[in-house]
């Protein structure tokens, strides 16, 4: 097993809840990914952070191309290359001197109302960055078995029923989706031009422990909450999303890698991962203030978003016949299990605070 730092960032950040690792162990393709050089690019992020906690205690040691970390975020035995997507003679050298087998590419500008404010950077992030990766892997990735690419449902758009890998791609109304459509296009491109080995994986909203975005509506609800305070809601409320466990996109992606490693997926292969029906943001406020105890605390419905879609709902049906995937975890259990995270984590944060004094 990997070994895994006590704390990522100053002050401890909780564990992570253990996993069974037993499917993976007994797959023949996964449990050796220890032998194999694996490459992820925001792999300090929060969905970067579960995966490589994953991999960790699979044996696997990831290098990780990244724009920014702290040391103590993470695993022994990892590599960290320091460059920025953004700029193609980072791409080249990381992916050059890495020469990995497998990549998850995970690094993006991850915020849409960053990206509704900071259009330049989250084009550099998601569109550049994308084209620059796939063209050094192009260029200099010898022995790639595999790219996993995580793309986001945004790309498809607002239409009236649940998104298939067959729904037209019309993510266009808002800077994040469409920068997000650019890269999902241009891995597509790659896979059919030059027959690299891209897999896509869309998926809805993703929540769970280690995701310090407090502007997120789950991150951000929990913390309100915990100090007293009413949770800021930026859109109308009434938003209709897929909200999708760290878990189980974690698992989708381990069942993604495995079927790609033996070749069961076609470049440039999409696949939806969805959660078991969708909610509107309301709806799962609500759900945390009960689950901790603090209904009395009304949410402020600022609604201020712009140019998002309504409703989103991801159909998994492919990700179910093609991998043998769904999600386990429901909304309800998935925030339990993500307040007590959370509790414990500025539980800490406050421990650490009155040391400090």
């Amino acid at each position: 097993m990997g070994m895994w730092m006590s704390s990522f960032q100053p002050g401890g950040f909780p564990d992570y809840p253990r996993e069974d690792l037993s499917e993976y162990v007994q797959d023949s393709h996964l449990a050796r990914l220890k032998e194999r050089a694996i490459l992820i690019t925001g792999g300090t992020g929060f969905i970067g952070s579960h995966l490589l906690h994953t991999l960790s205690e699979l044996g696997a040691h990831p290098s990780l191309f990244v724009l920014d970390y702290e040391r103590q975020m993470l695993p022994i035995g990892s590599s960290v290359y320091h460059g920025n997507l953004a700029d193609f003679h980072d791409c080249l050298r990381i992916v050059g001197r890495t020469n990995p087998e497998v990549i998850f590419h995970l690094a993006a500008q991850p915020l849409v109302d960053t990206a509704m404010d900071s259009v330049v950077d989250t084009m550099e992030s998601n569109v550049r960055g994308a084209y620059n990766l796939l063209e050094a892997c192009r260029n200099v990735g010898k022995r790639i078995k595999t790219i996993i690419w995580i793309s986001t449902d945004k790309v498809y758009g607002n239409q009236p029923r649940a998104y298939d890998e067959s729904s037209a791609l019309m993510g266009y109304d808002h800077p994040y989706d469409a920068s997000k459509l650019c890269g999902d296009l241009l891995a597509q491109t790659y896979a059919r031009a030059f027959n690299m080995p891209i897999v896509i994986v869309r998926s809805g909203n993703i929540y769970g422990e280690g995701d310090l975005h407090w502007d997120r509506l789950i991150p951000g609800t929990i913390r309100s909450a915990l100090f007293g305070e009413p949770p800021l809601i930026r859109s109308n409320g009434l938003l209709r999303r897929d909200y999708i466990y760290a878990g189980d996109i974690i698992h989708a992606y381990m069942k993604t890698l495995s079927a790609a490693l033996q070749g069961k997926l076609a470049a440039g292969t999409a696949i939806n991962f969805g959660a078991m029906r969708s909610h509107t943001v309301l709806d799962v406020a609500q759900k945390i203030l009960s689950a901790l105890g603090r209904t009395d605390l009304a949410p402020v419905v600022q609604d201020a978003a712009r140019h998002e879609i309504p409703e989103q709902h991801v159909s998994y049906e492919f990700a179910k016949t093609a991998l043998g995937w769904e999600p386990a975890i429901d909304l309800d259990l998935g925030l339990q299990k993500t307040v007590e995270w959370y509790t414990r984590f500025f539980k800490l944060e406050n421990e650490r605070m009155r040391d400090l004094l």
